[in-house]
C-alpha cells in the first residue's frame, strides 16, 4: 500500500471516530508515525485531505 493511501484509509478512520473537527495534522502524524511535513507533501492542507478521503468513499 502506498504511503497516500495509507494517510487516507488511517485519516478516514480517526475522524469516523473523533470527528473531522477534532482531529488534527498533529493527531494523523503522531499516530502514523510520520512527520506533519510528509503529510503536506501528499496533500496541499486538512481539506485537500478531506475531500481526498470523500472521493476514496465515494468510488
Amino acid at each position: 500500500m502506498e504511503l497516500r493511501d495509507k494517510i487516507i484509509e488511517h485519516t478516514g478512520n480517526l475522524m469516523i471516530q473523533f470527528g473531522i473537527r477534532t482531529v488534527t495534522m498533529d493527531d494523523i502524524s503522531r499516530d502514523l508515525g510520520i512527520s506533519k511535513k510528509t503529510i503536506y507533501q501528499y496533500f496541499k492542507d486538512k481539506k485537500d485531505l478531506v475531500n481526498s478521503i470523500v472521493r476514496e468513499h465515494i468510488d
